[in-house]
């Protein structure tokens, strides 16, 4: 009799997976083409969405012909199914609530000698509205610390009119910033590498601030460590101060600037994806730097 019971249930269950396995797929058709409308087909890793929207309907194609199977369903059929998605969206629950949890600004900063401000596409026509956002918030943040030195890091990608770091110096010298209080770094591609070249600069620079240039010059002392933060979009903080932390910033100061609603979802599945790879590369267990980056703040 549970027998039979099991029996009438399961179909049942599968029938509602096969339904929001279509439900899932025309999400992810619709949302692509939202992209595509909204910003264009070059934008990175769009193609992610209608390839999931293909996996969801092979799913939904292969439960209903489990169900149409006339000596009844085998039974790894409903264990892999479940299992891998369940799998899959644990993985993804649990990196994404790391990313939100990370992406909520905090009000009011302290001071940092050094702010990495972190780059993002620039276009033939100007900068992207993620770099725009990442700008706007460093500008913000340095009017009300001035003392600090903004570290532009960016390389020029395939497809950036010209690199990254560039575009940032540009907009900061028209907003009146000096040009002794911007470090270019364009020696990278990736996140890590982005941020480890920016400490390398900013090592050199803090070396540098240490010697006497002339009689009552006021300079750090030779045990003094500088203090970092980061400005970077808000679902790619938890990625970035994690990469800062493994190279010996023990407490950055993490800054996020708001990203674009429409292509928030989309971002944090781009996120997610690269943090798993970054984990398996090894970026989150970077050697420390010979001179550690310990900042000592927290926000207010």
């Amino acid at each position: 009799m549970e027998i039979n019971r099991q029996r009438k249930i399961l179909p049942g269950i599968m029938k509602k997976a096969a339904g929001i396995c279509l439900i899932l797929a025309v999400f992810c058709a619709v949302y692509f083409l939202v992209i595509v409308i909204y910003a264009g087909i070059m934008t990175a890793y769009c193609i992610v969405w209608p390839l999931m929207a293909v996996v969801f309907l092979m799913m939904r194609r292969f439960i209903r012909r489990a169900l149409k199977q006339e000596s009844g369903m085998p039974r790894f059929i409903p264990t892999f199914v479940f299992t891998s998605f369940g799998l899959f969206s644990l993985i993804f629950i649990l990196i994404m609530s790391m990313v939100l949890k990370d992406s909520r600004a905090e009000g009011e900063y302290e001071n940092a000698d050094y702010t990495i401000v972190l780059g993002a596409r620039v276009y033939p026509d100007g900068v992207s509205r993620t770099l725009m956002y990442r700008l706007e918030e460093a500008m913000e943040y340095y009017d009300s610390h001035p003392g600090t030195t903004l570290v532009l890091s960016g390389g020029q990608e395939p497809g950036d009119a010209i690199p990254e770091a560039l575009a940032m110096f540009n907009y900061f010298s028209l907003k009146g910033v000096p040009t002794a209080k911007m470090i270019i770094n364009t020696n990278g591609s990736s996140t890590a590498e982005l941020i480890e070249s920016s400490l390398e600069k900013i090592s050199l620079n803090a070396e540098i601030r240490k010697i006497p240039k002339g009689p009552g010059d006021r300079v750090w002392s030779d045990d003094y460590v500088p203090s970092v933060a980061i400005i970077t979009s808000d679902y790619h903080v938890m990625r970035s101060a994690k990469v800062l932390k493994t190279l010996g910033v023990e407490d950055p100061v993490e800054i996020p600037a708001r990203s674009d609603s429409l292509l928030f979802l989309h971002q944090c599945v781009r996120e997610s994806a690269a943090i798993v790879k970054d984990f398996l590369m090894g970026n989150f267990t970077l050697n420390e730097r010979d001179i550690p980056f310990i900042t000592g703040m927290r926000r207010r």
